[in-house]
This record gives structure tokens, C-alpha cells and sequence, in this order.
């Protein structure tokens, strides 16, 4: 099963037009590592393996710590993320595996998993913060996919 995960501002951005994920408080972060619990892989663009890198160290060390398979895929053959990350070229190396993954991304892969049919569930959870303007979770979807609204946890403002 692949899941495909984004947390959106109020107004439907997952990050700012300075590519900043700002918006998301760090009191989330809990809850998001204990929706990692249900998978054996997270899979993320390499846009959101850098962000995750720019987090505070205190979120990022958890994130590394945290025991789940951690994927990062890019067409960069010279890419080489840190140790305890693996690479792949192509979304369906490890897709068409028997693992429970859960994709965190942006535009770039989740368009692409979409168009293939490769996104079994979407949880979409939103932060309740207008940030005006950015990146928005999805370009143009031709078909229907059924999204699974799960409410956040914690309503930071």
C-alpha cells in the first residue's frame, strides 16, 4: 500500500513562496512520527529529503532515529544523502515492493504517482494558517482519488 502524506496551510500550500515549511509548527512533529509508526518505508523527493535537513537539529536527529526505512528518490546519480537513507531512481523501485510506504513530497513526485495510479490513500492534514501564497501539493490530476481527511492532532496558531 502507498500512502501519499501532506500537511497543507489553510489555504492550501505545503510550503511558502521561499519553499520555507515555516507554517508547520514543531509541536506537530510528534504526531507526525507517530503516523510513521503505521509503515515500514517513507519515500520523499529529494526537495524534501533537503528540507528535512534544515530542520532544527533537536526534529531532524528524531527523524534519523526514528526506525523506519527512509527513501529519497532523484534522477541525480552524483546525489549522496546522508547514512542511514537510501536512493532510488525511479519512484517504482521500491513501489513495486510489499512494503507498507508512506510518500511525504512535493508537486514533482506526487503529480507522478497520481498520473501512474501508484497512491493507494492520501492523508491531508491542515495546519490552520493562511500563508497567502507557494507550493501547492498537486498540479493538474485528470482522475478522482479518494483522500482521507484526517484532522491534526494539535491546532497550533
Amino acid at each position: 500500500m502507498v500512502t501519499l502524506y501532506n500537511v497543507v496551510s489553510a489555504d492550501g500550500y505545503i510550503a511558502d513562496k521561499n519553499g520555507s515549511e515555516d507554517f508547520i509548527p514543531d509541536s506537530y512533529w510528534p504526531y507526525f512520527l507517530n503516523v510513521l509508526k503505521g509503515y515500514d518505508c517513507i519515500l520523499m523527493g529529494r526537495k524534501t529529503y533537503d528540507a528535512i535537513q534544515n530542520y532544527g537539529e533537536e526534529l531532524t536527529k528524531s527523524f534519523e532515529n526514528f526506525p523506519v526505512r527512509k527513501v529519497v528518490v532523484t534522477r541525480n546519480k552524483n546525489f549522496h544523502p546522508k547514512n542511514g537513507y537510501e536512493i532510488v531512481h525511479t519512484p517504482e523501485d521500491i513501489i513495486n515492493s510489499n512494503l507498507n510506504i508512506i510518500v511525504t513530497s512535493g508537486p514533482s513526485l506526487n503529480n507522478y504517482l497520481l498520473q501512474k495510479k501508484l497512491i493507494d490513500k492520501i492523508i491531508y492534514h491542515e495546519v490552520p494558517e493562511l500563508i497567502g501564497s507557494g507550493t501547492k501539493p498537486y498540479g493538474n490530476v485528470d482522475d478522482t482519488v479518494d483522500i482521507a481527511k484526517i484532522p491534526i492532532a494539535e491546532r497550533t496558531s
